[in-house]
């Protein structure tokens, strides 16, 4: 069985963890808030009993989406504690040419709405002159007019302009 809430803190998430060891238990990552914030309830999560991180708006509000998760990765695995992670990820920020949404000082806080799922609270937030310029979305194709190979082309060109 599977059961996914929002993290709630050490207390709550090892007294249900260990409510039922067969139970597979998977916290909600919440709101925004900062990078340090996902990393780090990602790591008291499993050390207190989580198997399953559900992290959908904290992905998707990333700078580069595949490096935050690769880096979430490396925290699920031990290979990095979350201050070092939020550290590498914004190298990696660098090394692409990805302005970060904060400077590494900001990222490496702790805010109170780490876990807040109405997106109000006291967090570090972009002003709108530092949000890149929105692009038009792109025509959608005709597809009955194209090949097999076409349609997976633009296909992989669609999630190369996504993920990057």
């Amino acid at each position: 069985m599977f059961l996914k809430i929002v993290y709630h803190g050490p207390a709550a998430m090892e007294a249900l963890a260990r409510y039922d060891r067969s139970l597979v238990v998977g916290i909600l990552g919440g709101s925004a808030g900062t990078t340090f914030d996902a990393f780090h309830m990602l790591w008291e999560a499993k050390k207190y009993g989580a198997r399953v991180a559900l992290y959908g708006r904290k992905i998707n509000n990333a700078e580069h989406q595949l490096s935050f998760i690769q880096y979430l990765r490396a925290v699920a695995d031990d290979q990095l504690g979350p201050e070092e992670a939020v550290k590498a990820y914004h190298g990696a920020l660098e090394r692409l040419g990805i302005r970060p949404q904060r400077p590494l000082a900001d990222d490496l806080q702790r805010t109170e709405t780490a876990s807040s799922y109405s997106g109000t609270g006291s967090i570090v937030r972009k002003s709108a002159r530092d949000r890149p310029a929105t692009k038009k979305p792109a025509a959608m194709p005709d597809f009955s007019k194209m090949t097999q190979a076409e349609k997976v082309q633009w296909n992989m060109d669609r999630w190369k302009r996504i993920v990057g």
